[in-house]
């Protein structure tokens, strides 16, 4: 067996209210909801796709979620979603580790970081090799 792909999961409060602040503060389009009402859905921005699930037995589960996103580009995008007023919990910077990224924190306190590689001798975003 090969595992080839990966969805992180983040427990919500409202599902509803998750995906209007996934798609239209965030950038992402949602892929799919289950449910009548719906309790389960997806997110995706290009090959990222995140999955966000609601219901009494989350409850006090809400914001324990984290990933990492790794892009081609964040700043654009960083001033994009600022202005939209995304919850910036760590300011876009350049790190000691090779990366460009920041932290944002949606509506249930679940953390979300975008990043892109730095070439270390240039101090510049690598070009994307995909």
């Amino acid at each position: 067996m090969n595992a080839n792909s990966a969805s992180p999961v983040f427990q919500v409060s409202d599902l509803d209210k998750s995906i209007v602040f996934y798609t239209e503060v965030l950038g992402f389009e949602k892929e799919f909801a289950y449910g009548e009402p719906p309790f389960y859905a997806g997110v995706r921005m290009g090959k990222v796709l995140l999955h966000l699930c609601s219901g009494a037995e989350n409850a006090g589960r809400t914001g324990m979620g984290s990933l990492y996103a790794f892009c081609d580009e964040v700043d654009n995008y960083y001033e994009a979603i600022c202005a939209k007023g995304a919850d910036i919990t760590t300011k876009l910077a350049t790190w000691p580790y090779q990366m460009r990224d920041f932290q944002v924190r949606d509506i249930d306190g679940n953390l979300l970081t975008f990043g892109c590689p730095i070439d270390e001798d240039t101090d510049t975003v690598k070009e994307s090799k995909q």
